[in-house]
């Protein structure tokens, strides 16, 4: 056998992918797509108030029901990713929005807040995902090409996304923000923050630069 002692693929310059975004994250408009598709009274709803309430992961959210509502009428669980770590427990409000669909269900004796299509909790994590990825498809929101130029389509994940984006933007300081998503570090919140202060910048820039046009 005869091999090339040279390389062939020497002058071949690599591609790098970009640098992934995750996840994609909701919008607002993408946010009132699903609530005009899956109206107040239906788990898909249901689920989704209840993601962009507590910022949650899916592994949570499927888990979560009335035993988690203290005495003081609020949210209160150690999320699966802190358990066998901090054990950090997560004590928060329940907002007007989760309220109204938690209200509009129908009565049943089950503990979890979401429920099958059978009237039993989701079996696991994944297969409430998959159930939530079919409540996106029938609300019409379609896969996008992100910034990295992979194709995503909307998930669940995505709406621990936007709520923490909803945070940043309504002023939460990175303290605050980790005590409602119970994150670990700051830093895995800095790319909210960073967003905020960018546009914050930017429009102080296009303001002082309106104030000298009108100045001439």
């Amino acid at each position: 056998m005869n091999l090339r002692s040279d390389d062939p693929a020497q002058d071949i310059e690599t591609v790098r992918a970009g640098k992934s975004t995750g996840h994609m994250t909701w919008l607002e408009p993408h946010v009132t797509q699903y609530r005009e598709h899956h109206p107040i009274g239906t788990t898909a709803r249901l689920a989704l108030e209840l993601l962009l309430n507590v910022a949650g992961r899916r592994q949570d959210a499927h888990v979560l029901g009335h035993q988690h509502i203290n005495r003081d009428g609020k949210l209160s669980w150690c999320p699966q990713k802190t358990r066998r770590s901090t054990g950090k427990r997560l004590t928060i409000s329940i907002m007007p929005e989760l309220r109204a669909a938690l209200d509009a269900m129908p009565k049943s004796d089950a503990m979890p807040f979401l429920l099958t299509a059978y009237g039993r909790p989701f079996v696991s994590a994944a297969a409430f995902g998959n159930k939530f990825a079919d409540w996106c498809k029938e609300a019409g929101l379609q896969p996008v090409v992100c910034d990295d130029g992979r194709v995503r389509n909307y998930r669940a994940h995505g709406l621990r996304k936007a709520a923490l984006r909803a945070l940043a933007h309504a002023g939460c300081t990175g303290s605050e923000m980790m005590n409602v998503s119970g994150h670990s570090s700051l830093q895995q919140l800095q790319e909210y923050l960073d967003e905020v202060e960018q546009e914050r910048l930017a429009d102080a820039a296009l303001t002082k630069l309106r104030g000298a046009k009108a100045k001439t």
